[in-house]
């Protein structure tokens, strides 16, 4: 049996993709009195609800081994895909499974894929393979190819407030507190190694919408295909497509959610947006 894995920060809980098998593993956010896994039925009421009974800083955890070896078992051929190993560490739990899988059964295959993204373009990733496996590739050139396309895969996000990103020591603090105080947008990407870095910022959704294009724009973007999740801001994500697809007729766009994790580091208002750029 073949099985697609990804940690819940794809924001992807469907139980099959192109009829494959796939399962989602959840991280989790912890407080000092609760912790939230991120699973399906995301409710952004309860979130709220959990953000506001905390009355300190807030982790995340990444899925542990045992989670990943669960979601492995059953399957002969093993897909798994993760938020960049920069921000997480969940690749490298994903990765001690594979390893204690294969000791035990050396005929499985198992593929661990680090995204060095999360969210939407984790997403693609997944479905990229989903596709060449239900095309009957076989796993060394669904490897091969799915590489291809994470090497092209991009992650860019503008985000309306930053402060949990550094808390958590995902970026600067002063970046954070300036952000905040001028009520500024902030504008990055994912660098090649994973790494969150800014590119610019905004003042103003519509400002940053347009800056956020451009910024495609400067760094290849091909035109093609676009995935929008949205923090619980699906006017700024259709507004976004219309953006695009004024200067992009053509482009294939989807809109989603962003699950627990993802609105969490996005906070309320932010856009996450994946695609690939040009070779």
């Amino acid at each position: 049996m073949q099985k697609i894995i990804t940690d819940s920060a794809a924001n992807l809980f469907a139980p099959a993709l192109t009829g494959i098998k796939h399962q989602s593993v959840a991280l989790s956010l912890l407080g000092q009195h609760a912790t939230f896994l991120d699973e399906a039925g995301f409710s952004q009421t309860a979130f709220a609800e959990f953000i506001a009974g905390q009355t300190g800083p807030i982790k995340t955890s990444c899925p542990n081994v045992d989670s990943y070896l669960a979601a492995m078992q059953g399957a002969d051929e093993v897909y798994v895909f993760t938020i960049s190993s920069a921000l997480s560490g969940s690749y490298n739990a994903a990765q001690t499974a594979k390893q204690m899988l294969l000791e035990e059964d050396g005929g499985k295959k198992i593929a661990v894929f680090d995204t060095k993204a999360a969210g939407p373009t984790e997403r693609m990733a997944a479905i990229k393979a989903s596709q060449l496996i239900a095309a009957g590739l076989a796993f060394e050139e669904v490897v091969e190819t799915v590489q291809a396309y994470i090497d092209r895969a991009k992650i860019f996000f503008g985000l309306q407030s930053v402060t949990n990103l550094a808390n958590n020591g995902r970026i600067n603090k002063t970046v954070a507190k300036l952000a905040q105080v001028l009520k500024i947008n902030v504008l990055g990407w994912a660098n090649e190694a994973g790494e969150i870095e800014q590119l610019g910022k905004a003042r103003g959704a519509k400002k940053a919408r347009h800056n956020l294009l451009a910024l495609l724009d400067q760094h290849h973007f091909d035109g093609q295909h676009l995935v929008i999740d949205h923090a619980d801001n699906l006017e700024g994500a259709k507004a976004f497509k219309d953006l695009v697809l004024a200067k992009y007729p053509t482009c294939q766009i989807e809109i989603g959610n962003c699950n627990a994790l993802c609105s969490f580091y996005a906070e309320k208002g932010g856009l996450m947006i994946g695609c690939l750029v040009k070779e």
